[in-house]
């Protein structure tokens, strides 16, 4: 009888253990499987259609033509401008007047003066192009059997296409390890590539080739006036430099002048680099020549096949991290995606294209995002043009954060390092406005930034007169600490959280109930009531600038608590905790308003009928967790009130709402979110595009999504907590929880199957499933423990 039992628990975990590896088999298929490409039958007409390839550094738009190849190309560190600071000394001589403006509610008056505080100059520096590799085809017989793609799972962009009985193969990488852009032009049958290869820019430049078989492209940027949102510089401006040589088998290369040709070859491979002058926000006497030449140097001796295998080697051990399956099929995988897009806009469910969407936007991150390099700004490193949108800067009164919200949940912590790096870069000269535009300690930014490190407030009073930037930034160091438990992170990471709260302890004014506000501020982008006859907000038409915005005091309730706490683990500044405690403690409180929302601001103006894309209130529901459905109650039920008024919205503020509607815990209209807006903000490259290309609706989606499928804050790891029916039956593996976890997750019919917990920490916590508490479980350092749900 012993036996028998015996022989019934061997195949009893016999059955289990085959279970686990069929899993294990399938996941990884799906992750090297053709359901990770983007593919389309014609080239690329224009920028929005073209293919984006990256290394962290340079850039690349891939458009794939036939007759004329085209890789529009950027790397990060091409601004306008040049080192200075923005700080206006007249600024704190009005601070003063505007507040008591404030306070006698002259809203107009107030925002006028508020004006005299703007920075010098008002605007800030842009990102720009640097300019375009085209190789010219010979002009021939039409061609057949097209196709383009961009493959996420090895970040490569591919063209083939035939004309005649020849078929032709181009394949594109940004190598990170090579720190360079790498093409490599084939053909099935011998002596059939000739081009011309020609760089340009849109910039003062001069192109030579060099050692008969390499093109050098050099220039620098001017003086500038005044332009769409970009300010005026006088002095010099960066210098760059590219090069890109050509290595071909077989045939001849042939130096002419600014263009190198190629005649009958076998195949060839390209390696482009570039490089500026820039070293840091103070310092740009680096020499671009040499560093492109170090760049190429370096690459020197290894073949095409060793250059890619590099590549795939450093991209893969990041992307193949987490995989995901939400009840895709493979009858999707032979429909170009631009024609699956269109469908899902018209209507159709697509379980592929939301994968895909999901680890499109992990394949940004890696793509633009890499240690050393500079962070995401608002088109990424992307930008084709010499006015961008928005000067295409780090906008920090969301667009920015919302770029990195997917880099901890979305197992690529690594790629965050280059935004954490800007917080800090960010104390001194936000040390210097402090004093000059505050007369007060600590440190401060505003609303936007750029390469030069700008903390003052720019734009306009409507949209720059925000003190908190710098204090919603700092908590992205406290959200790495929570997801990695680095304390030697930590430790470098208090003094600027520190530094930050200092400034609010001298800045801090009392309203009339004795409680601390900012004053003066504004709730981003968004026109409050206080100027109009029926009091209630007005999109962006009328005076935006206030005291005591409620988003201000939920950002401030975050740094400071970061700040106790992190204290509390260092060991250090009991005195000071104290301190911020009390003052934490005094902040004005969040109001529930007349129409049952969550106010706005201190008064109750909220416009139930005013739809705006900004719900900068809710950032206390996502991405912080202060109001929640255990501990607040009354403020949840008034933010998901706010919520449901606010409407629906695509491009980045659609992709916000996913995230909160996760948070509400309703995933059918997180789904709709995704699926009925955000989504039809994408443009055929799959870029967010709402009327201008911005990138962090990408990423917001992709965090958006995770959102849906994990949550891990207050000490809580909730798995499915917005699972919505379109997605019955699924998986997602590598998923990371806040106190260094990993997370695997299995559903079917809706219902949990298993989650299995990976500890890079020893932890304790609640777990819950789909809004069901499991009760607590707790963890060692290096075990996994799974748990079928309840």
């Amino acid at each position: 009888m012993k036996n028998k039992k015996l022989e019934n628990s061997v195949f009893g975990l016999f059955l289990f253990l085959a279970n686990m590896i069929c899993v294990e088999a399938y996941a990884q298929a799906k992750i090297g499987s053709e359901d990770l490409k983007f593919w389309y039958t014609q080239p690329a007409k224009e920028w929005s259609e073209a293919l984006p390839i990256g290394n962290g550094r340079l850039g690349a738009m891939v458009y794939g033509g036939i007759q004329m190849e085209h890789l529009q190309l950027n790397e990060e560190t091409l601004w306008t401008g040049g080192p200075h600071s923005y700080d206006n000394p007249d600024a704190y001589n009005h601070l003063e007047e505007v507040r008591n403006l404030l306070k006698q509610e002259k809203y107009n008056e107030a925002e006028d003066t508020a004006e005299k505080m703007m920075g010098i100059p008002k605007y800030q520096m842009a990102y720009q192009p640097f300019g375009d590799l085209f190789l010219m085809f010979p002009q021939g017989a039409k061609s057949s059997n097209y196709r383009r793609e961009l493959d996420l799972q090895k970040a490569l962009s591919t063209v083939s296409y035939n004309i005649g009985e020849t078929k032709f193969t181009r394949k594109v990488f940004a190598s990170y390890p090579d720190q360079a852009i790498v093409m490599r032009l084939e053909s099935d049958k011998s002596k059939q590539l000739t081009f011309d290869l020609i760089l340009t820019s849109p910039h003062t430049s001069k192109s030579e080739v060099v050692n008969e078989t390499t093109l050098v492209m050099s220039g620098q940027l001017g003086k500038q006036k005044e332009r769409s949102l970009i300010g005026a510089w006088e002095g010099e401006g960066l210098k760059f430099a590219s090069q890109v040589k050509v290595i071909a088998e077989g045939g001849e290369v042939i130096a002419q002048g600014d263009k190198i040709s190629v005649r009958n070859a076998n195949a060839v491979t390209l390696i482009y680099v570039a490089a500026t002058s820039f070293v840091n926000a103070n310092d740009v006497s680096a020499d671009p020549l040499k560093r492109i030449n170090d760049y190429l140097a370096a690459t020197t001796g290894k073949s095409f096949e060793q250059l890619y295998q590099r590549h795939i080697d450093d991209y893969t051990k990041l992307f193949n991290r987490v995989s995901i399956n939400l009840g895709s099929t493979d009858e999707n995988n032979n429909i170009p995606t631009n024609e699956r897009l269109n469908r899902v806009k018209e209507g159709a469910s697509d379980p592929l294209l939301t994968e895909q969407v999901f680890q499109y936007g992990r394949y940004l991150m890696i793509a633009g995002s890499r240690p050393g390099t500079q962070p995401l700004n608002l088109q990424g490193i992307w930008n084709g043009t010499i006015n961008p949108p928005w000067c295409s800067k780090y906008t920090i009164n969301i667009n920015i954060q919302m770029n990195y919200w997917v880099a901890e949940v979305g197992n690529l912590s690594e790629c965050h390092e280059p935004f954490l790096r800007m917080v800090h870069e960010l104390q001194e000269p936000g040390s210097n406005t402090a004093k000059t535009h505050y007369k007060a300690d600590g440190w401060v930014t505003h609303h936007n930034t750029d390469l030069w490190r700008g903390t003052a407030p720019v734009d306009g009073a409507h949209w720059g007169m925000w003190p908190t930037g710098g204090a919603w930034l700092c908590q992205h160091l406290w959200e790495h600490y929570l997801y990695t438990g680095d304390v030697d992170f930590l430790k470098k990471s208090y003094p600027v959280m520190k530094a930050a709260s200092e400034f609010f302890l001298d800045v801090l004014v009392e309203n009339n109930d004795g409680k601390l506000i900012t004053s003066p501020s504004i709730s981003p982008e968004h026109s409050h009531g206080g100027t109009n006859k029926d009091g209630m907000s007005s999109n962006r038409s009328g005076a935006a600038v206030i005291d005591g915005p409620t988003m201000d005091g939920q950002i401030l309730r975050d740094l400071f608590a970061n700040c106790i706490k992190a204290s509390e683990i260092l060991g250090v500044d009991k005195t000071f905790r104290k301190q911020i405690a009390e003052t934490r403690n005094r902040l004005a409180p969040m109001k529930i308003g007349r129409h049952g929302q969550l106010q706005e601001w201190q008064e109750d103006w909220d416009n139930p009928e005013n739809s705006h894309a900004h719900v900068s209130h809710l950032y206390g529901l996502f991405p912080s967790s202060q109001i929640n459905r255990n501990d607040t109650p009354e403020l949840f039920e008034a933010a998901h009130t706010s919520l449901i008024q606010r409407g629906q919205n695509d491009g980045w503020s659609g992709a916000w709402r996913i995230a909160l509607w996760a948070r509400v815990g309703d995933g059918d209209i997180a789904y709709t979110a995704l699926n009925s807006h955000v989504l039809h903000g994408f443009t055929t490259n799959m870029f967010s595009d709402r009327t201008v290309f911005q990138i962090d609706a990408n990423f917001g989606a992709t965090a958006g999504i995770a959102e849906m499928l994990l949550q891990s804050h207050n000490n809580e790891i909730h798995v499915l907590p917005a699972l919505p029916k379109a997605w019955p039956n699924g998986y997602v593996k590598g998923l990371r929880a806040r106190g260094g976890f990993e997370v695997d997750i299995e559903w079917k019919d809706g219902k949990l199957v298993q989650a299995t917990i990976h500890a890079d920490n020893d932890g304790t916590f609640k777990i819950a499933s789909q809004g069901k508490s499991g009760g607590k479980m707790s963890i060692k350092k290096g075990q996994s423990k799974v748990w079928k749900g309840v």
